[in-house]
């Protein structure tokens, strides 16, 4: 250790000390002892890596939050100087230098921020919040380039210099993204009083980033509840097979890459790959699959065809399909309202023209949008407004739904539909609580218009004895959907319990479900996550077939196909690959799919690591790679919450059974 570092933490050490004259002993603030350690370390030397650093720490650490925010206002700062004077000082290339070698490759762009290290997420925290801060602060400076007509070009400077400065992504990445993003940011920027924290703090839900306090982005939905019984078990109504049972194709994120080209770069420098510089990976094991890739890659056509052949074929029974929701491939930064439309109408034709008489029932997810994630207020401007997508997806929509649900599909890309008497389907665009729709830091209650449309139908139904079904991308407890709007939902889902058959979901790619929950910790619903066509990533292609009981329409079954993508590109183009039934969730697990027999699973598998590794297995649908790396004991822990959590701020259900699951895998080792 270097003298200078030595002397800085002996100065850190007694900074923090102080005299307690009630005990008259001398104590530690640890916090700030910690603080002024880590901030010392990164000024004194230039040998210390931040990365190095951060692996001390938790994703929920304070310590964290305040070196966030420490290196935000420094870099913030240092940014404005070079910005002014066009001189780069010494701080601010050792702050730059330190972020630009700390990230971890991919990781962010393919991984959601949830599963992200803390070195990644502290990247992701720190770039956010000093570069949104830089441009807030130079555009909304009235004497600034920005505000005159040269601020579409002085913004777009900012943004690629901290692209490849940081080294974010490659240049044709950031400048994609900037130029299909950037007159919507503008626009919220100039309508709007919203600053970095609350910008990141909102795409960096539940942890050390998350700072921001959002009173005018809270909301309560007016529940008429005041007369409904107090929940005092489990929902249990348990529906029995039978010989009429309903079939229902559960498609979810087909995610259809027209520019993939087998034999291509499978290991590339961008966020999506597989579709080029083909005379590099030749020969290699960087080459791309013929009927797909493990790696950063999407669907071709000939696998997504083959798919939907295979299910024609082999399904003859069908009665309904759910697709809920991303269609476009992950090549952000290189969406078109052209392209997206393009993708999306030649894969929801072939579904039509492969199941001509069976009733399609979509709804939206955030890749459909251009640009990505975006979903604008029906009020806004029509140069940033969303409407061209729904009016675009109501006209191939409404192949098989009533005309009636035309108005809210223009409004906002949701609606209701009868499929019989009894029976209601409700499709949401849940991207309004999407924390990379960047609508939602224009006005946070915006999101309240369609929760509200939901409690009326559903109130409905409940008045008409009919069971609903809903259909909605993102599952609510994920940490990307914005926990007031999650609040909210569960509030309906609890409040409608006896209504609600069933809710489906994708999003995650990852076969799996999650159980909701009472404050008091009765389990009421089940959402079922149907998965993944795409392969996108290190994942086998699967659909799922549901058998529902066809009075109460609860789902009484389930299994799960997939084909081994390794065995498939061996055998390459000569041969189509071998789907075949990975499970039946009742021959594997249970046969009560209920919520609380759902709940009895959960406790099962929480008091046996063997059972939760079985699912495991499973959730990950039995993929090469994902079987040879495994389960270790934090993966087994986060498995077991997920299952558990519908609005990740509530936790309770989750450490119940993270509790007991770190007794047992204990117990196993002794």
């Amino acid at each position: 250790m270097s003298t200078q570092l030595s002397v800085a933490i002996k100065i850190s050490i007694l900074s923090a000390l102080h005299f307690d004259k009630r005990s008259k002993r001398l104590k530690v603030n640890k916090k700030m002892l910690w603080v002024s350690i880590i901030f010392l370390i990164f000024t004194a030397t230039n040998a210390v890596e931040l990365s190095g650093i951060l692996k001390l720490f938790t994703p929920n650490d304070v310590i964290l939050s305040a070196a966030a925010d420490n290196m935000v206002s420094k870099l913030e700062k240092e940014y404005m100087k070079y910005l002014e004077t066009g001189v780069e000082t010494p701080t601010f290339n050792y702050l730059t230098m330190q972020l630009g070698s700390s990230r971890n490759g991919m990781d962010k762009y393919v991984r959601n921020i949830h599963k992200l290290k803390p070195v990644d997420e502290f990247f992701v925290c720190v770039v956010c919040r000093a570069m949104v801060g830089v441009i807030d602060r130079t555009f909304r400076d009235e004497q600034n380039d920005l505000n005159g007509p040269k601020g579409d070009v002085v913004a777009k400077k900012i943004a690629m210099d901290a692209c490849q400065r940081l080294k974010v992504q490659t240049k044709e990445v950031c400048e994609g993204l900037f130029d299909g993003h950037w007159p919507i940011l503008r626009y919220i920027i100039e309508n709007t009083s919203v600053n970095a924290k609350t910008i990141c703090s909102f795409y960096i839900q539940f942890t050390f980033c998350n700072v921001a306090d959002h009173p005018k982005f809270n909301f309560n939905l007016e529940l008429d509840d005041a007369d409904q019984p107090s929940i005092i078990a489990s929902k249990s109504n348990r529906g029995r097979k039978t010989s009429k049972d309903l079939n229902i194709l559960h498609l979810t994120d087909i995610h259809h890459d027209p520019l993939y080209e087998p034999g291509s770069l499978a290991e590339c420098d961008e966020p999506l790959c597989c579709q080029r510089h083909k005379s590099l990976a030749i020969g290699t094991p960087k080459a791309a699959g013929y009927w797909g890739d493990y790696r950063e890659c999407d669907l071709p056509w000939h696998t997504v065809n083959q798919a939907f052949t295979h299910i024609r074929q082999a399904h003859a029974d069908i009665d309904y399909i759910f697709q809920t929701g991303d269609v476009i491939d992950h090549m952000m930064w290189s969406t078109s309202m052209a392209k997206n439309k393009v993708v999306y109408e030649r894969v929801v034709k072939r579904i039509y023209e492969l199941f001509p008489e069976v009733p399609v029932y979509p709804c939206i997810g955030n890749h459909e949008a251009h640009p990505l994630n975006l979903f604008s207020p029906t009020y806004a401007p029509d140069s940033v407004n969303s409407h061209w997508l729904y009016e675009f997806l109501y006209d191939i929509w409404s192949k098989w739904l009533p005309a009636d649900t035309k108005e809210t599909i223009l409004r906002g890309g949701y609606y209701t539909a009868l499929p019989r008497p009894g029976y209601r389907i409700i499709s949401l665009n849940n991207n309004d609580c999407y924390t990379d729709n960047w609508w939602l830091f224009y006005n946070g209650t915006d999101m309240k218009t369609q929760l509200m449309w939901l409690y009326e139908t559903l109130l409905a139904a409940e008045r008409a004895n009919e069971y609903v079904h809903i259909l909605a991308h993102l599952p609510s407890g994920d940490d990307t959907c914005w926990n007031v709007w999650s609040r909210e939902f569960n509030r309906l889902v609890r409040r409608f319990r006896e209504t609600i058959s069933g809710i489906f979901n994708g999003h995650s790619h990852a076969d799996e479900m999650h159980v909701h929950y009472t404050s008091g910790g009765y389990a009421v619903a089940v959402t079922f996550n149907g998965g993944a066509l795409t392969t996108w990533t290190h994942k086998n292609p699967n659909y799922r077939i549901y058998r529902v009981e066809p009075k109460t329409l609860q789902v009484v079954d389930h299994e799960t196909w997939i084909f081994n993508l390794t065995a498939a590109n061996i055998a390459g183009a000569a041969e189509s690959p071998r789907w075949f039934k990975e499970y039946i969730f009742s021959e594997e697990f249970t046969d009560d799919l209920s919520p609380a027999g759902l709940d009895n699973l959960l406790e099962q598998m929480a008091d046996n690591p063997r059972l939760l590794e079985k699912f495991w297995r499973f959730k990950m649908l039995s993929t090469d790679q994902r079987l040879r790396k495994g389960c270790n004991r934090s993966c087994m822990l986060k498995t077991i919450c997920r299952l558990a959590v519908t609005v990740n701020d509530q936790r309770r259900r989750c450490e119940e059974l993270t509790a007991r699951l770190i007794k047992a895998m204990d117990s196993s080792y002794e």
